[in-house]
């Protein structure tokens, strides 16, 4: 009977490490294909303070910074780069509309 109560414990404290890891990989999984879907006008429009700009920021700049042909535009002085600076209003302006 203890050989039994053992082999059961066994097995539920392996059930539950399995589980455990499985659910942290597919989050992980989740949030690499968002990241690289990211939608580069939400980001520009999106409020700072939302879960979803929270949650994409890293991605965020990385798409603005691509879409503008720079490292990382949080970087870049754009009143020092005008060329930089007209990039990123043309993109502001395509996703906004406004001039």
């Amino acid at each position: 009977m203890k050989n039994l109560i053992t082999v059961y414990t066994l097995i539920l404290f392996s059930s539950f490490t399995l589980f455990s890891c499985g659910d942290n990989d597919s989050k992980a999984s989740a949030v690499t294909n968002e990241t690289n879907t990211v939608d580069v006008c939400r980001c520009l429009t999106e409020p700072g303070n939302s879960e979803w700009s929270k949650l994409n920021r890293d991605a965020c700049r990385d798409a603005i910074s691509k879409e503008i042909g720079v490292e990382n535009w949080e970087k870049v002085n754009m009143s020092q780069n005008p060329d930089i600076s007209a990039k990123f209003d043309a993109l502001a302006e395509k996703c906004t509309g406004k001039k």
